[in-house]
């Protein structure tokens, strides 16, 4: 009797850990392996872009930070806190009973090892590439039960991208300007060679004058920038008036740089060039289309 039963928990066992390699499996921006049970139902979001992509997809979202504000009906989700680590709810997080949570990188390990010990799966998204960005669309599709839908958006996000970039194939890549991206002014940041960012200039038909600067967020010097005298100066519309033409004169040295002395300061706006989801395509659009708006009318 004792025999049978040992024999019956043995099987017991084996099926549960059949049943478990059975459900989705995913790799993350990390390398981790991410395995579930069965499709996550249930799904907190810690970031503008996993947000974007999980309601692109048609993912349950349940809970989102304050910063996620796209798509409008993100604005009706339960907050979990703000964007970094320790400004979150572990205790929010909880009481949603995620299935599944996914996180904006390295960034929110503190919160995610936190998670662990409480047995809540974590999917890292931090993409660095357009390849990146439809990779993790296509793998939170598969964690989502919603793999048609997500194959579906990163086909035609990668598509609308390859369409700009077939409309500036004639554009010799010497005679495309030369842009300088800036992150932050102080202190002074821009986009590496590993950032979607970098490839949206790229794309967009610029010439990233830091394009030789590996990793992501390099801190750059004034004299460095002007050195290299980009033709065009771009970034993201949250910085304010800090990249305004008047505040970029006022930075000493800087009126020697072409951009600067030809007034081609160009903002962009940070929902589709900050956020890594499927929006990047719109981004990579309105680079070419401030560049070359012969050719995007």
């Amino acid at each position: 009797m004792r025999k049978t039963l040992t024999i019956a928990l043995v099987l017991v066992c084996m099926l549960g850990a059949v049943s478990a390699q059975t459900g989705p499996v995913s790799v993350d921006s990390l390398g981790r392996t991410v395995s579930l049970s069965k499709p996550a139902a249930r799904v907190i979001s810690l970031g503008p872009g996993p947000t974007e992509l999980l309601f692109a997809i048609g993912a349950k979202v349940v809970g989102v930070t304050t910063y996620c504000i796209y798509p409008p009906e993100a604005m009706n989700v339960e907050k979990i806190g703000g964007f970094s680590a320790d400004s979150m709810s572990l205790e929010k997080i909880l009481s949603l009973r995620p299935d599944l949570v996914v996180d904006s990188g390295a960034i929110h390990t503190a919160l995610t090892q936190r998670l662990a010990a409480y047995g809540i799966q974590h999917y890292s998204y931090d993409p660095g590439s357009f390849e990146d960005i439809a990779q993790g669309i296509r793998n939170l599709g598969v964690l989502t039960g919603r793999v048609k839908e997500s194959d579906t958006v990163a086909t035609t996000m990668l598509r609308q991208i390859e369409e700009i970039e077939r409309r500036l194939e004639s554009i010799a890549r010497e005679k495309r300007p030369s842009v300088f991206w800036e992150v932050y002014n102080e202190p002074l940041m821009t986009c590496g060679s590993a950032t979607f960012q970098h490839a949206i200039v790229e794309a967009g038909g610029g010439r990233d004058i830091f394009a030789d600067l590996p990793g992501s967020w390099p801190m750059v010097s004034n004299e460095e920038v002007i050195k290299r005298a980009p033709e065009v100066i771009m970034g993201a519309d949250d910085h304010g008036d800090s990249l305004s033409l008047q505040a970029l004169r006022a930075r000493p040295g800087w009126n020697l740089i072409p951009a600067v002395k030809n007034g081609r300061i160009i903002v962009i706006p940070t929902g589709i060039v900050s956020n890594p989801g499927p929006r990047v395509a719109d981004g990579v659009r309105a680079v070419a289309k401030a560049l070359y708006p012969e050719l995007f009318k």
